[in-house]
């Protein structure tokens, strides 16, 4: 596994059995007393929301480079 941030990528190498697989968890979360999922923390304006976001595609963008090399992708 990758651990990333909010993220991590849990990859499965191929065997003579199994190809490769590859899948995105969550590493870290908070859940409210409904069972809903948060990601971020509690954004007070636009820009700590906006700042949570790039994050959150930074990570995902960390993991498909990650992916694309254990594919080997080019």
């Amino acid at each position: 596994m990758h651990i990333i941030g909010a993220f991590e990528l849990d990859i499965s190498t191929s065997t003579s059995d199994d190809p490769a697989c590859a899948r995105i968890a969550l590493q870290k979360a908070t859940f409210d007393p409904s069972g809903r999922v948060f990601v971020t923390a509690k954004c007070l304006s636009l820009e700590e929301l906006e700042g949570q976001i790039n994050v959150l595609q930074n990570e995902l963008n960390e993991i498909r480079k990650r992916a694309r090399r254990e594919f080997q992708v080019p």
